[in-house]
C-alpha cells in the first residue's frame, strides 16, 4: 500500500507498506510530483514497513523523476525523516541499516536537505514538529 497525506503545513508523510500494486505505485509518482508542485518546503516523513516489493518500472520512473527535479529538491523539501518499522526484503528479518545508515548513505549526501533516521513514527513526527528553521540571511 502507498499512501500520501499533509500533517500540517509543512509535514508530508508517505507510507510505503508491504506490497505495492500498479495502482500504489502510480499513487507514489503522483504524490512526488504534487511535492515538487509545492512553494513551500516541507519535511517529508517516509515510512517503509514490511516487505515493500515495488515495480521496477515504477522505481526506474522514481528515478527519472529524481534526476529531473534534483536541481530543485531544496525549493519544495528541507529534510526527510525515514522511518523503517519492520521492514524487511522478503526473508522475514527485520531489515538494519547498520552501516549503511539512511543519513549516511550516499543518496542522503547528494540531497540539498537534512536526513535524519528513527525508530518510530511517533519519532518522526516529534523531530518534524521540531525542526530547525532556515534562516534567510
Amino acid at each position: 500500500m502507498f499512501r500520501a497525506s499533509n500533517l500540517a503545513d509543512d509535514i508530508v508523510l508517505f507510507e510505503m507498506i508491504d506490497r505495492q500494486s500498479d495502482v500504489d505505485g502510480q499513487a507514489y509518482l503522483t504524490a512526488l510530483d504534487d511535492l515538487a508542485a509545492r512553494s513551500d518546503p516541507v519535511i517529508l516523513i517516509f515510512l517503509v514497513s514490511g516487505f515493500v516489493d515495488q515495480d521496477h518500472e515504477i522505481r526506474k520512473q522514481a528515478a527519472i523523476w529524481f534526476k529531473h527535479n534534483r536541481d530543485r529538491l531544496g525549493h519544495f523539501a528541507k529534510g526527510l525523516i525515514r522511518v523503517d518499522e519492520g521492514h524487511h526484503h522478503g526473508d522475514g528479518n527485520v531489515h538494519s541499516h547498520g552501516s549503511d545508515d539512511p543519513e549516511h548513505s550516499n543518496f542522503a549526501r547528494m540531497l540539498p536537505f537534512p536526513v535524519r533516521h528513527v525508530v518510530t513514527l511517533d519519532d518522526a513526527f516529534a523531530l518534524a514538529r521540531d525542526w530547525p528553521s532556515v534562516s534567510a540571511d
